[in-house]
C-alpha cells in the first residue's frame, strides 16, 4: 500500500519563500507531500475550512501574534502547527517528517521547531 499524500498548509508573507516551499513541496514526489498556500491567517483560515489538513507550516513574515493566532485558532482542530526557519530542503523535509510522525503518536500537542 502506497502512503497517503500529507496535505501542508504552508503559511508566510514573503511571496519568493512561499514559492519556493511550495514547489520543494509539490515537487518532491517521492516525499508524497502537497502543499498549499497562504499568505495571511485568514487566508489561512478560510483554506483550513475547507481543505482537510494535515499539518500547518509557518515560515516567515508573521509576526508574533499571528502566529499565537494561528496556533490559537486553527491548531484547535488537532493539527500540527510548526514553524520552517529554513535551512534548505533536507531540513525542511527531515522536519516535516518527523512533526509528521511525531503527530500520528502524540495528535494535538504543539510542535514548534
Amino acid at each position: 500500500m502506497e502512503p497517503s499524500v500529507k496535505k501542508i498548509l504552508v503559511i508566510g508573507k514573503d511571496p519568493d519563500i512561499l514559492k519556493t516551499v511550495l514547489r520543494l513541496l509539490n515537487d518532491f514526489k517521492a516525499a508524497r507531500y502537497q502543499g498549499i498556500g497562504a499568505q495571511s491567517v485568514e487566508e489561512a483560515q478560510s483554506i483550513f475550512s475547507r481543505e482537510p489538513t494535515d499539518m500547518i507550516l509557518i515560515t516567515n513574515g508573521l509576526s508574533d501574534a499571528e502566529i499565537g493566532e494561528v496556533r490559537t485558532k486553527l491548531k484547535k482542530q488537532g493539527v500540527p502547527v510548526i514553524q520552517h526557519y529554513g535551512g534548505g530542503s533536507g531540513l525542511l523535509f527531515n522536519e516535516l517528517t518527523y512533526f509528521l510522525t511525531r503527530a500520528n503518536t502524540a495528535h494535538g500537542k504543539d510542535h514548534s521547531a
